[in-house]
């Protein structure tokens, strides 16, 4: 079983000897062709290879993923939420290779769908060697831009999205998570394929026309962020295995960058349509 999905205008190949749950949110995001950016290879296995593990260092273990660092590169084991027990693992290799391989255990009690598959191969890291990042943050389009709303969870990033969906007409693109990359001299929103319990994924790409930080509060208040400001919020949302020194570099570097040349606004706000109507005044203004 053999699919394209084209994702953050990268073509990743899924390769599997089996079949698996096909998950609607990644329909749109198919591709037709068989051209192919990076390659995953599923293999199936009937036991893990123990000693793997046992002469690989663990750095990091956390959600049912335990990370290994080996010689060649990371190992990420993965234990199904039932029994806690291994199903299977990624070989991550440090250089940035076009294949990686997948070995899963279909016997451990594991539902294989596409949200499963795409959990197993660590886009993340993939993307972070293509100078691509991953925003908790609603997404929304706006005159043609993309607007950014990031906070932790619960701070109100689906409630303003919606109050613009509302208000303004504009288009909800995801829901909770945004990938961001700088292409031709402009850094520009996609939407994911993941979307948390929102369930808004379309697979669309905007320039960005600022990134919002949300803080709840009593009165509206909006002000532009430094770009020290601004760093510290956005690395607090930003997806980082922070196992990985290369990884965390390249975000750094990527994230210092973007918050020099993308306006970033910290946005006090209550959850009504006159948080709509400030922020609409203010980029007038900006952007």
């Amino acid at each position: 079983m053999k699919k394209v999905y084209n994702i953050v205008d990268q073509k990743i190949l899924i390769d599997t000897d089996f079949d698996y749950k096909m998950d609607d949110a990644y329909n749109s995001f198919l591709e037709c062709d068989n051209n192919y950016d990076v390659k995953y290879k599923f293999n199936k296995i009937n036991e893990l290879e123990n000693n793997l593990f046992l002469e690989s260092k663990k750095l990091h273990s956390k959600n049912l993923i335990q990370i290994y660092d080996n010689e060649n590169g990371y190992l990420r084991l993965y234990l199904n939420l039932s029994q806690q027990e291994p199903y299977g693992y990624l070989k991550e290799e440090k250089s940035d290779n076009k294949e990686y391989n997948v070995y899963i255990d279909l016997n451990k009690n594991v539902d294989v769908n596409t949200f499963k598959i795409f959990e197993m191969i660590g886009l993340e890291s993939y993307f972070c060697k293509k100078n691509i990042f991953i925003l908790h943050s609603s997404y929304i389009k706006w005159n043609d831009g993309a607007i950014l709303f990031s906070g932790p969870s619960g701070m109100g990033k689906s409630t303003q999205a919606d109050l613009w969906n509302k208000y303004e007409g504009c288009e909800i693109i995801n829901g909770d998570r945004s990938a961001i990359t700088k292409k031709d001299g402009v850094w520009n929103a996609y939407g994911l394929p993941f979307a948390g319990s929102s369930r808004i994924y379309k697979n669309v790409k905007n320039p960005i026309k600022c990134v919002v930080v949300l803080k709840q509060a009593k009165n509206n208040n909006i002000r532009k962020l430094s770009p020290l400001e601004a760093f510290k919020y956005i690395y607090s949302q930003t997806t980082v295995n922070d196992w990985n020194k290369e990884y965390i570099n390249t975000i750094i570097n990527l994230i210092e960058e973007f918050v020099k040349e993308i306006p970033i606004f910290m946005l006090e706000c209550k959850p009504d349509n006159t948080a709509v109507q400030l922020l609409k005044e203010t980029l007038r203004g900006e952007v």
